[in-house]
């Protein structure tokens, strides 16, 4: 049996489809790739800033008698437009316990600086029946407004906000 057929190979339509089909899978996996590259950014971003704040805790926590100095110098490297300078050198030479606050919140602050992080101290909210100082990081669009005001990152009764880029962790 003998078919008789007008259409031999593929056509234009057909390869047209085709194509549509093909360029919309490859958008779609840019797409997908634009969103793993930025959740890598926060991830990194996330893990300096736990980083940092968690060694300047460690750091309060071996200064006792420090401790009521951190706040005022920490606060100090909030939303800093320069590179901070060194305050108090304390490595080679003996220091007050304020003395070495300073200098540890410097070392933070200039980290931070260079990571495009800011960071802050002041009480923790959503307290009320004891007084803890909380310490605030935020990077990306998240902004401190100033030395106290936290409220892009979470609000007064310590719930974070959507989308905001930040972390927050009690200090003492």
């Amino acid at each position: 049996m003998l078919m008789n057929s007008n259409q031999t190979g593929v056509g234009m339509v057909e390869v047209l489809v085709a194509l549509i089909i093909l360029a919309v899978g490859v958008l779609g996996f840019a797409a997908l790739q634009f969103r793993a590259v930025e959740a890598s950014g926060e991830s990194l971003a996330r893990s300096q800033a736990t980083t940092l704040l968690r060694g300047l805790t460690e750091s309060i926590r071996a200064n006792k008698s420090g401790q009521e100095f951190y706040a005022e110098e920490v606060q100090k490297y909030s939303n800093m437009t320069t590179k901070p300078t060194i305050q108090t050198k304390c490595l080679n030479t003996s220091c007050s316990a304020k003395n070495m606050a300073a200098y540890d919140a410097y070392l933070v602050g200039k980290t931070a600086y260079q990571l495009g992080i800011n960071i802050t101290m002041t009480n923790c909210p959503g307290v009320q029946s004891i007084e803890r100082k909380c310490l605030f990081a935020v990077w990306k669009d998240t902004k401190i407004t100033d030395k106290t005001n936290y409220s892009d990152c979470m609000s007064s009764n310590g719930v974070y906000k959507p989308l905001a880029n930040c972390i927050m962790m009690e200090a003492y």
